[in-house]
């Protein structure tokens, strides 16, 4: 019986959620696609992270709060390129509803984990939202991909959090990147994936045995949330006063469902009609106890599997969106962001060709490369990651202006009692 329930659920899942797009034989302007995708999105961070962020170094040492700002409009520059890049040779659309994002409020976003390549259609979601998005959005994801040359140099200079998936060791590293976040001076939204990992067919399965030894429901649409980062980010973030809102944010597609990042860039298969919904909530809004924290988010999830199932089961593929919640709305690509996208992908490209071109052609440029990657090689091996050197110097930084306070305010003391 079960085994017949558990077929049934698994075909009205493939009947209500678009096709997995697989690879096959993809014709050759397809795959190509998918290689100029590559080559702009690696050759653009490779050469921006060696002639435009490592000649800034300098600043790390000297003035961390300097270094934290220009790197964090650079890098959100270099984000706004993906998501035009695929809208110029997919035309992909991504259709944003709800609450907008304020990017001068610490925040923590959740969102549901489809598939691999959820955040970077995010990034277009954003765009279109606020384009500061862009620059105050951090991003907790795999450790192995700072291990990428080029986007994982920027991507650590730009403060992301590199998780092991254990939180023995994740624990403390939640905990120092919060406490940088809270004394740089600037306001982040951190962005959360609780499930831990995307809905790929193998952590399918690994959620349905847990929920069946756990007694809870399977879900046709998520994984079951995991709740300790979770309850601990929001605690922890609490304690440091560095939390105003919870964006939950819900993903759909509306065309296809591509899995992978290979898929997209060696076979060039790439949804085309993304859907994002956000519900903004106050922090004041959620419990205080790490038990009820928890309690919350396996409710909230139930509340998700049940708005994405009403998204799926629409029967006109024209309407297949999210309903805006009460005091939302729609947000449009305008004139103006489209054209700042055609500037953005004309500016990264020209970084990559022209250094492209010097490095071949100029000595000390080829001499200014190996110096930049001996740096970042140095930074991964020595310091676990640019962004831990920047921690660790932020937190000298601040160990000396409290030590220079306190003797200012003990001489003070003394002078008042002479």
């Amino acid at each position: 019986l079960q085994e017949n329930q558990l077929s049934l659920s698994q075909k009205l899942t493939e009947m209500a959620e678009p096709p997995t797009l697989r690879p096959g034989e993809q014709p050759l302007l397809s795959r190509s696609r998918g290689w100029l995708l590559a080559l702009l999105l690696w050759g653009s961070s490779m050469m921006g992270g060696i002639y435009i962020l490592f000649p800034m170094v300098p600043l790390l040492f000297c003035s961390p709060h300097s270094w934290r700002r220009l790197v964090d409009r650079l890098v959100g520059m270099w984000i706004a390129m993906p998501g035009a890049v695929l809208q110029f040779l997919w035309g992909v659309r991504v259709r944003v509803v709800g609450h907008g994002m304020e990017h001068a409020d610490p925040a923590l976003i959740i969102m549901n984990h489809r598939t691999r390549l959820d955040w970077l259609f995010f990034w277009t979601a954003l765009y279109q939202m606020d384009p500061w998005l862009l620059v105050s959005e951090k991003i907790t994801l795999k450790g192995i991909l700072k291990y990428v040359p080029g986007a994982g140099w920027a991507m650590g200079c730009n403060a992301f959090v590199f998780l092991d998936r254990s939180f023995e060791s994740d624990k403390t590293k939640l905990d120092r990147m919060i406490d940088y976040y809270a004394g740089s001076g600037f306001n982040y939204q951190l962005l959360l994936f609780p499930e831990g990992t995307d809905k790929c067919p193998l952590a399918t399965a690994r959620s349905e045995k847990h929920a069946k030894e756990k007694g809870l429901t399977h879900y046709e649409y998520l994984l079951h949330a995991r709740t300790t980062g979770f309850v601990h980010i929001v605690q922890r973030m609490r304690e440091k006063g560095y939390i105003k809102w919870l964006y939950d944010v819900t993903v759909g597609f509306g065309d296809g469902i591509v899995q992978s990042e290979v898929h997209l860039i060696t076979h060039g298969l790439c949804p085309k009609d993304i859907h994002y919904q956000v519900v903004k909530i106050p922090i004041d809004a959620l419990p205080s106890s790490d038990e009820d924290l928890a309690k919350w988010l396996h409710s909230h999830w139930e509340k998700k599997e049940e708005k994405l199932r009403l998204f799926y089961s629409r029967e006109d593929p024209d309407m297949t969106t999210f309903p805006i919640p009460e005091g939302g709305q729609e947000f449009r690509m305008s004139d103006a962001a489209f054209d700042g996208r055609i500037f953005v992908v004309t500016f990264w490209t020209l970084v990559f060709v022209m250094w492209t071109y010097f490095l071949f052609t100029v000595k000390y440029v080829g001499w200014l490369a190996l110096l930049a990657i001996t740096f970042f090689a140095g930074a991964q091996k020595l310091y676990g990651g640019v962004e831990w050197l920047a921690i660790e110097k932020a937190e000298e930084l601040h160990a000396l202006q409290r030590t220079r306070r306190d003797q200012t305010l003990i001489s003070n003391g003394t002078a008042t009692q002479d």
